[in-house]
């Protein structure tokens, strides 16, 4: 009896003991209808109508997502401070459950400006990108990039490191960087790569993308730690909230 929003995924047609894993894993991510906090979408219920479908009911949100808020133009740095306040918020409490929760797929489309325009959610957590890596990790279906490729960490693209890395805390906190350019810039990053291989290069060679001239100090390096090329080196969300950029947002509403 209440409006809600949902997503169906639909997996490849699943063969053997997949549809035991599979099984599994639907049952382990039901853990999302656990979380409780301000800044993250509510999920109401995960359905298996079928065995390779996936239905997921969440919270109906009204707002827009916060691409559509920038729309192609910088934001103001308060309104930066703001956000990205939240979104850490979000992510301390996440990474800080047990197990820790990954979203696999921060970007600017996955977090919604409520209409009163200040408070954000994040929404769309990657639930379809960690079935398919089940799939394909217990099949001969050749390994794929799931997610938004403008926002994945390096180690994700197999830059700097020689083994195979998961998503983790570390790859939000890159997508979160890049939500942080996006804010500063109006524009994803990458934007100017011209295929695929340009993207691995730049990457591989300078890292993320520099934020434009005229932001503050403050704002640089905040960025800069959730940048860090080695996921070893980024800041946890713990470390970012006590980072004097977002320290500015609390001292201003003392």
């Amino acid at each position: 009896g209440i409006r809600c929003a949902a997503k169906t995924l639909r997996l490849i047609v699943l063969l053997g003991n997949q549809k035991d894993l599979i099984d599994r894993a639907v049952e382990s991510e039901r853990n999302l209808c656990r979380l409780r906090h301000p800044n993250i979408v509510r999920f109401l219920h995960i359905a298996q109508p079928e065995p390779a479908t996936v239905v997921v009911f969440m919270e109906l949100l009204d707002g827009q997502s916060l691409e559509n808020f920038i729309d192609n133009k910088p934001l103001d740095e308060l309104t930066i401070r703001d956000f990205s306040e939240q979104i850490c918020r979000a992510l301390l409490y996440l990474h800080s459950r047990q197990p820790p929760v990954i979203h696999r797929d921060i970007n600017c489309s996955n977090i919604i400006v409520c209409a009163d325009n200040t408070r954000i959610k994040l929404i769309d957590f990657g639930l379809s990108i960690k079935l398919e890596q089940i799939v394909r990790r217990h099949s001969s279906f050749p390994e794929t990039l799931k997610g938004t490729l403008n926002f994945m960490a390096p180690e994700l693209l197999g830059i700097g490191t020689p083994d195979s890395v998961q998503y983790s805390s570390e790859s939000d906190v890159w997508a979160f960087g890049c939500s942080v350019l996006q804010m500063a810039s109006g524009t994803k990053p990458f934007t100017n790569a011209r295929s695929l291989c340009d993207l691995f290069q730049h990457l591989d060679r300078r890292g993320a993308p520099a934020l434009p001239d005229g932001r503050s100090a403050e704002l640089r390096d905040f960025y800069s730690r959730c940048t860090a090329k080695d996921h070893r080196e980024r800041h946890p969300a713990k470390k970012l909230l006590e980072h004097e950029f977002l320290r500015k947002t609390s001292d201003s509403r003392c």
